[in-house]
């Protein structure tokens, strides 16, 4: 009779957290407020509101997953553990909500705008443009297979015939020489820039002139299949440069995808211009030359044979940065299902099967010993990845400011300008609306229209209800068609942000439990 009684006694002190748990859900779901997660060793949990990370034990994570999950109190009891056993998860919990300020993040009911509420004036505009990318034509010498470019890719256009002009060019280094900024950059892009080479170098010719007052850094994405003795010396000359080149491993993988109209593959001539490129450079080439592989295939032979290539490629220098990327798929339109309901919990499920097969090969290699950080192709996207969780915000107490995701300043960090001479946020977006001519400058009414107030006021519908609203890295891609916001695309590009976070945080949590020391180095990494 008196176990009976004790555990009517507990079942009636643990009803009594129920008040604390509706309290702190104010209305909405649990799940909003951290996130569960496991490493093969530890439990662990975050909190949304402050960033802190605890190392929690196996009951008091299975009460939080549990609401987690559910967003009911009453699943607790259908949990297989005692009653002494919940009752002191719960008690756990509540000493940390009190002493730690946890589980207390507050709707977000609006977003803050970069430098605090940013709204544009044209007549004092905040913001300085400091980075200008030119669309030098929309052709392209290449028919790559996975390319955005490609009717339906992405929700970008397909290849054009039009080339920009010297006068665009000339207009946008305008915009860049009423910047302050002692720094400033100019990134060439296509199509395949070099088709325009002509337009390159007259644009570089007159920036020397125009911005002569300011340190100028050049840059070029291209596929190097272009690249002469003669262009490769003259981008050499430049003082500040780099080159970001298409290459995505051995002949027999490259040639796979990246491949001329013909069908023929590219992978001769693309070897042929780094070399060119590399002897004009000199030892700067390490540092001067990067490279993107894109993976159509990511099995672990294959990555095994494209790490070799890069590591032991005659024409690649070591230390040279790579970074790999996935094929991107076209978008899809999907309802929003919230995030920890049932719906939502089964899609990340199948997003996780067989998800970021690099990372997974990255961990295998790190852990076997096999190789270090530095010399894996996935170092760059594994060390943002890292950093994200590193760098996090982390308080005291819950945050009363939520920034605009990983939103860049408009018109203000860079601009993309089209053939046409418009001005757009970034040559990554896709469609949407113009903020501006290189005649008639940037047009802070669209800005403040289109990039705060609606994506502002469609933005809190959703981010409200996110465990990584305050570690989410995704801008404005995939929000906008041409007329205006349009967020139908983005609900699953932000369950797989929200799936690519949780591995982070486990991988993080790993490497921190083995070898903290090897995380060090990432409080120099930025991210965009």
């Amino acid at each position: 009779m008196s176990n009976l009684v004790k555990v009517t006694e507990n079942h009636n002190e643990i009803h009594k957290f129920k008040e604390l748990f509706v309290s702190l859900k104010n209305g909405f779901r649990f799940s909003r407020l951290g996130k569960p997660f496991r490493t093969l060793n530890c439990n662990y949990f975050l909190d949304s509101g402050t960033g802190k990370v605890f190392m929690i034990n196996e009951n008091t994570y299975r009460v939080l997953e549990c609401l987690w999950n559910t967003d009911e109190f009453e699943c607790l009891f259908e949990l297989v553990m005692s009653s002494e056993e919940l009752l002191k998860s719960l008690k756990e919990i509540q000493e940390a909500v009190k002493n730690e300020n946890i589980l207390q993040m507050p709707p977000v009911e609006k977003m803050y705008s970069f430098d605090g509420e940013v709204f544009y004036d044209k007549d004092s505009p905040n913001v300085q443009t400091e980075h200008i990318t030119l669309e030098m034509t929309e052709r392209c010498n290449l028919r790559c297979k996975y390319c955005i470019y490609h009717e339906g890719e992405a929700g970008f256009r397909s290849f054009g015939y039009r080339d920009i002009d010297l006068d665009t060019c000339k207009k946008a280094v305008d915009i860049l020489s009423e910047s302050t900024k002692e720094e400033v950059y100019i990134t060439f892009y296509g199509g395949e820039p070099l088709l325009r080479f002509d337009i390159m170098r007259e644009t570089i010719e007159y920036s020397k002139k125009k911005l002569h007052n300011k340190k100028v850094f050049y840059n070029m994405t291209t596929n190097a299949t272009l690249i002469t003795e003669e262009i490769a010396k003259y981008w050499a000359s430049l003082e500040h440069h780099s080159t970001l080149v298409s290459l995505d491993g051995p002949e027999w993988i490259h040639d796979k995808n990246r491949v001329y109209s013909t069908g023929t593959g590219s992978f001769i001539s693309v070897m042929r211009g780094i070399k060119r490129l590399v002897e004009a450079e000199g030892v700067k080439s390490a540092a001067n030359i990067s490279y993107n592989i894109v993976l159509s295939d990511a099995r672990v032979e294959t990555l095994d044979e494209i790490q070799h290539f890069f590591r032991n490629s005659g024409y690649i220098p070591a230390g040279a940065r790579i970074s790999a990327s996935y094929i991107n798929t076209p978008p899809k339109k999907l309802s929003y299902l919230g995030v920890g309901t049932e719906e939502d919990r089964r899609l990340c499920e199948s997003i996780m099967e067989g998800f970021d097969p690099l990372t997974n090969w990255s961990r295998g290699k790190l852990n076997s010993g096999e190789s270090d950080n530095n010399s894996l192709i996935s170092k760059d996207s594994y060390d943002k990845a890292l950093a994200r969780i590193h760098n996090r915000m982390l308080l005291g107490e819950p945050t009363q400011a939520f920034a605009m995701n990983g939103c860049c300043i408009p018109g203000g960090r860079r601009l993309y300008i089209t053939v046409d001479g418009d001005l757009a946020i970034c040559e990554k977006i896709g469609p949407s609306p113009f903020i501006g001519t290189v005649n008639e400058g940037i047009d802070y009414e669209k800005i403040n229209k289109h990039y705060i107030i609606d994506f502002m006021n469609e933005a809190t519908k959703y981010c409200n209800d996110c465990w990584a609203v305050n570690m989410c890295s995704l801008c404005y891609i995939q929000c906008y068609d041409r007329d205006g916001i349009d967020m139908s695309f983005r609900h699953e590009l932000c369950v797989i942000n929200r799936v690519h976070t949780e591995q982070a945080l486990v991988l993080y949590h790993e490497m921190l439990e083995k070898n903290p020391e090897s995380l060090a180095h990432l409080n120099e990494i930025t991210y965009e």
